[in-house]
């Protein structure tokens, strides 16, 4: 059965279940102290104090994760307004510069000049 959300009132395991099986998609974070949700890709998470949490890539230009600390995390979802957020396997390791695009297609590096 795939996990598509998780709700703060709910197990670890199934924290677990859901970043299991949704990493490298766009899910949907909403935080206790913001009305706004978070989207990005779903990187890493961890369920060991102090850094139980999770790693989003909320950008396609530069590859470096954001924190979400569990106790700020009301909920979480998948498929909720997708939004262009890449999959993880089209991210590099490296940084990217502003003038560089990546093809949703095929992952080509197009340079502007």
């Amino acid at each position: 059965m795939k996990i598509i959300c998780w709700y703060r009132s709910g197990s670890l395991e199934t924290f677990c279940k859901f970043c299991a099986g949704n990493q490298g998609k766009t899910i949907s974070i909403k935080l206790v102290n913001r009305s706004e949700p978070v989207r990005g890709a779903l990187y890493s998470y961890c369920i060991d104090p102090p850094e139980a949490g999770l790693f989003l890539l909320l950008t396609d230009r530069v590859i470096h994760s954001a924190y979400y600390d569990l106790e700020d995390i009301e909920n979480l979802h998948i498929g909720l307004n997708e939004t262009w957020i890449p999959a993880l396997e089209d991210a590099s390791s490296e940084d990217r510069s502003p003038s560089e695009v990546t093809s949703s297609k095929d992952s080509t590096l197009l340079f502007a000049q």
